[in-house]
């Protein structure tokens, strides 16, 4: 989601096996699918993110599939239009058995340039690459970080405060039932964190969000559950360890995680997605929240991802969840 023609109104990029379709926003939660033909893309992509990567001040957008190493880079022309960027496809490592389960941009270095991370699921790592500001990532200067069996799609933040940012990659082995965090020094090299891997108790977890949920200016990290209906809760203790805190039943197996105040009360609360709803879970400012206050229709199936933005302008955050199931959102 972002404003991709620069008409100051969120729109919305979907990839669909090898297409990147684009739907223009009104600015009144209406969307009208952009007019000429969508982005033949150079593979599948199952992972998506977006970021200005050539400081043109437009979106750019780069996309990676479960079955490859390489990312695809495409660069926006402000118009809603997007063409590979030159040198793309990029491959942030090369190996025997490719399956991406994590795509990232973030500045990693401190140099205003954003950076390019995956995890690698079946290889135990996560890979980066230094953006060039041009649009570019250079392969010949990648660097490999091991990070746990299984890594699932991860978090850039700032855990131990020392102004770099550090990763936090869920742990998604059955039974294995960890985080590991990765601290950053700031040039774009990763250290596992005193105390890493955390436990998360008795969940098996899979994405992971991250905000400061009690108020103490230290950041927490929470992480859904596919295999129960927990959202596990670690408290973070401001130098990078976690402490596990009872966790959240939300009623039903989640995917995705946000973190928002949606009513307004000044306190954080938790929106997740399930297989066919979307449920909010009110905060109490001190790390924990109400059960389930809120459950909205998907209106779709296998909805497991989220995207949040104020698509009617009304000063509410909105919330678009791809329906894969049923192809719609």
């Amino acid at each position: 989601m972002a404003d991709l023609n620069g008409d100051r109104h969120q729109d919305l990029l979907v990839t669909v096996e090898t297409r990147l379709q684009t739907y223009f926003g009104d600015g009144t939660g209406r969307f009208r699918p952009k007019p000429d033909r969508d982005l033949d893309m150079l593979g599948r992509a199952t992972e998506m993110a977006i970021g200005d990567l050539n400081g043109d001040g437009r979106p750019d957008v780069v996309t990676a599939d479960h079955d490859r190493y390489s990312v695809a880079v495409y660069l926006g022309d402000g118009r809603g239009g997007f063409a590979p960027a030159p040198g793309s496809p990029v491959w942030p490592k090369r190996g025997e058995h490719p399956h991406t389960h994590g795509l990232l941009l973030a500045d990693l270095n401190n140099d205003g340039k954003l950076d390019l991370v995956t995890a690698n699921n079946a290889d135990g790592d996560v890979a980066v690459m230094l953006g060039d500001g041009h649009g570019g990532f250079n392969s010949a200067k990648a660097s490999v970080f091991p990070c746990g069996r299984s890594p699932y799609p991860l978090a850039a933040a700032d855990v131990n405060g020392d102004g770099n940012l550090d990763l936090l990659v869920p742990n998604s082995q059955p039974g294995l039932r960890t985080m590991t965090v990765l601290l950053g020094n700031g040039q774009g090299q990763f250290a596992a964190a005193p105390g890493s891997p955390v436990k998360t108790g008795n969940d098996d977890v899979y994405f992971v969000t991250v905000a400061d949920i009690n108020g103490d200016g230290k950041l927490d990290a929470l992480l859904s559950n596919n295999h129960n209906d927990h959202a596990t809760i670690l408290l973070g203790e401001g130098n990078g360890r976690f402490a596990f805190s009872p966790p959240l039943r939300m009623g039903n197996r989640g995917w995705h995680l946000a973190v928002l105040d949606f009513d307004k009360d000044g306190k954080p609360d938790l929106i997740a997605v399930t297989e066919s709803s979307v449920r909010i879970f009110f905060g109490d400012g001190h790390g924990g929240f109400s059960g389930v206050r809120l459950v909205i229709p998907s209106g779709g199936k296998g909805c497991w991802k989220l995207a949040l933005g104020d698509l009617n302008e009304d000063g509410t955050p909105d919330v678009v969840t791809p329906n894969v199931e049923s192809h719609d959102l």
